[in-house]
């Protein structure tokens, strides 16, 4: 009675529509008739056990296997009824999703399972969460790149075997954007197609037409004849090794246009597209089309800042006898951050350097434009008055009437090669690094605060730069790489000490490798400006005379003044500039002896056009007002009014450790 009861829930579980297996010890034992329908096996004949392990085995999809074998031996060590997911394997290789109940079939260690296909309402669950993730993915970048390959991403390999976009470029014809593919061996095949056009051109006329028209295209069997048919001549061997078996291409369309299409394919997982996954793939060819053109439209915004904020920057730098400037910019790896900081190195028609490095509050296209006004505002102000202070004001009223939600770190500096000092200020922008002949490193003071919160009082500071000086501006890109500011100044100042990042050939750039060990994720500058010994009175230095003498001297005055007419007379001087010159040379050497008299230097420059003669005295020092005397009849300041007014430009400066320095720039000849 017992062997007939037996049989007969055999025969009842054989006719069962589900897959129901049966387990002992750990081994499959028994499979009925719906198994073998499902994965084509044929009945195990002989020795059962290791027959019908293996076809478990061979059917279990193999992300599977692991879970799925530690779930089976804890849930039968247990003793009682558990259920568990799985995927099987068809007959035809496809994988379908199942949930198998396992419950004790007697007191003797046997197991009774029953698989329930549940792969509809697990494709949908996985849709939707799909759908879900796919939507938050692509929000996360305004990347263009980053936002198709996340795309991508998504799709591969739970959608497909490898997938790729392709957009509409400017000729109206579909080039491949991104391509990503699950097999890391076929990664390099794919990488191949990306930049490419991908469809034979006698094809992709109707492809396009179709994209156009918002029509998904499916090809559920992929043949030799079909690649060679649509794939570009070119590519056919690529689209070859690749083995697409079926395609499914949906358009990618924004509100306004259509910009190109999603393409997925499945190569080595036996599975074809059918209509019933086009509402997956519509649901995310919607978001995604709106976050590549939102992208796009970045994209274009940061290219317009990048090059609104390279063609602000300056061309070339000064070429200074005994000064050697060096700069790099490095564009932030993250690509959202680029756009405001800037440097400058203008020199002006009297010989000075102004120094300028800043850095504006934001990112893109407002940082740019709002960088190139403070840029200028400096700039238009250092050629009527080269002060620091007056050019920080200047570019702070700027900022608080035309941009007062904005703040900018800002430092400015006057380099005079004749007397090698700097006359600096800052507004709140990382000190410079001063580096000194024998290795020791200082940082200028600090200044105040930034542009935009700035208050007056400030006072510029002036420095005499030492012999083999180096110089060392940057923004805080460089040391804010690493999260720590305080380890990134360290690194900066071990950088600038040594030797040989100063002697390097382009110091900004050793300057920034020596400090950042990567991309930076931020915009990062660095100017440089490094001192050499100057040959006086030696042509090759820059045509560069120099006297040195007390005012009581009148021998050597004399002297130095036919020195000085010989000198613009070798030079192919007209005589009428001739005569103009010798004036301005002995009104300047006048004013000296009359009101500071004692030891003067005179130095005439000429490496660049247009000449500057200096005239440097010890004397109580002032500035220069360049106006008549009140008493018409007085000699008192006359002669200073006569040279501005011959001359192309003049001023005069109070000396920081003394008297006074006076630069007559000469007519351009």
């Amino acid at each position: 009675m017992g062997g007939s009861k037996a049989n007969g829930r055999i025969e009842i579980l054989d006719a069962m529509p589900y897959i129901v297996w049966t387990a002992r010890d750990g081994r499959i034992g028994w499979f009925n008739r719906e198994w073998y329908a499902y994965t084509g096996n044929a009945k195990a004949a002989g020795p059962k056990a290791s027959i019908l392990d293996r076809q478990f085995a061979a059917a279990l999809f193999p992300a599977d296997a692991q879970t799925c074998r530690a779930t089976l031996a804890d849930g039968t060590a247990r003793g009682r009824a558990f259920s568990l997911e799985l995927r099987l394997r068809r007959a035809d290789g496809v994988a379908r999703w199942f949930r198998a109940h396992l419950s004790p079939l007697d007191r003797d260690g046997g197991w009774l399972a029953v698989c329930t296909d549940i792969d509809d309402h697990k494709r949908q669950g996985q849709r939707f969460a799909f759908i879900a993730r796919a939507g938050e993915a692509l929000a996360e970048s305004l990347d263009l790149q980053a936002t198709l390959e996340r795309m991508l991403g998504i799709i591969v390999p739970e959608f497909g075997d490898w997938a790729a976009i392709d957009l509409f470029d400017q000729n109206g014809r579909l080039k491949t954007a991104a391509a990503i593919a699950a097999n890391p061996r076929k990664a390099s095949l794919v990488k191949r197609l990306v930049g490419r056009y991908n469809h034979n051109p006698d094809a992709e006329p109707a492809i396009a037409a179709a994209l156009q028209k918002d029509q998904p295209l499916i090809l559920a069997g992929i043949t030799e004849e079909t690649i060679a048919k649509v794939g570009a001549p070119e590519l056919l061997d690529v689209l070859r090794k690749l083995a697409p078996r079926s395609a499914v291409t949906v358009p990618l369309r924004t509100r306004a246009e259509t910009i190109g299409s999603l393409v997925a394919f499945w190569s080595e997982t036996q599975r074809e597209y059918t209509e019933d996954d086009l509402p997956l793939f519509q649901a995310l060819t919607r978001r995604a089309a709106i976050s590549i053109e939102n992208a796009r439209l970045y994209e274009r915004e940061r290219e317009i800042a990048t090059e609104f904020q390279r063609a602000a920057l300056p061309i070339s730098l000064p070429h200074v006898a005994g000064a050697r400037f060096d700069c790099i910019y490095v564009p932030a790896s993250n690509r959202e951050r680029l756009g405001g900081d800037w440097y400058d190195a203008l020199r002006l028609s009297d010989g000075r350097i102004v120094v300028s490095i800043g850095d504006v509050a934001g990112s893109g296209l407002g940082a740019a434009v709002i960088m190139a006004s403070m840029r200028q505002v400096i700039r238009g102000v250092a050629q009527v008055y080269a002060d620091p202070i007056a050019m920080l004001d200047a570019a702070d009223r700027t900022l608080k009437t035309e941009h007062p939600d904005t703040f900018v770190t800002a430092f400015v500096g006057v380099f005079d090669p004749v007397t090698r000092t700097l006359t600096y200020a800052s507004a709140g922008h990382p000190p410079p690094l001063l580096r000194e002949g024998n290795g020791t490193v200082t940082s200028l003071a600090a200044g105040a605060l930034p542009l935009g919160l700035r208050v007056r009082g400030e006072t510029a500071a002036t420095i005499a730069l030492p012999e083999s000086a180096f110089l060392a501006l940057y923004t805080d890109g460089l040391i804010e790489a690493g999260h720590d500011i305080i380890r990134g100044q360290k690194r900066l100042a071990t950088a600038v000490a040594r030797r040989d990042v100063v002697d390097s050939p382009n110091p900004a750039e050793a300057l920034y490798r020596a400090v950042l060990d990567g991309n930076a994720h931020d915009d990062v500058v660095v100017l440089t400006l490094r001192l050499e010994p100057v040959l006086a009175n030696v042509p090759d230095a820059g045509f560069t005379r120099r006297w040195a003498f007390d005012t009581s001297d009148g021998d050597t005055a004399r002297k130095a003044r036919h020195a000085f007419v010989a000198s613009l007379r070798d030079r192919g001087v007209r005589s009428d500039e001739l005569g103009t010159a010798e004036l301005i040379f002995g009104e300047l050497l006048g004013n000296v002896v009359r009101y500071a008299p004692g030891p003067i230097e005179i130095m005439f420059d000429w490496h660049d056009n247009p000449p500057v003669l200096h005239v440097l005295d010890r004397g109580p020092g002032f500035r220069l007002a360049a106006r008549l005397p009140s008493d018409l009849l007085s000699e008192r300041g006359r002669g200073l009014y006569i040279v501005s007014t011959l001359a192309e430009d003049f001023n005069v400066t109070e000396r920081f450790d003394g008297g006074s320095h006076a630069r007559a720039v000469l007519g351009s000849h």
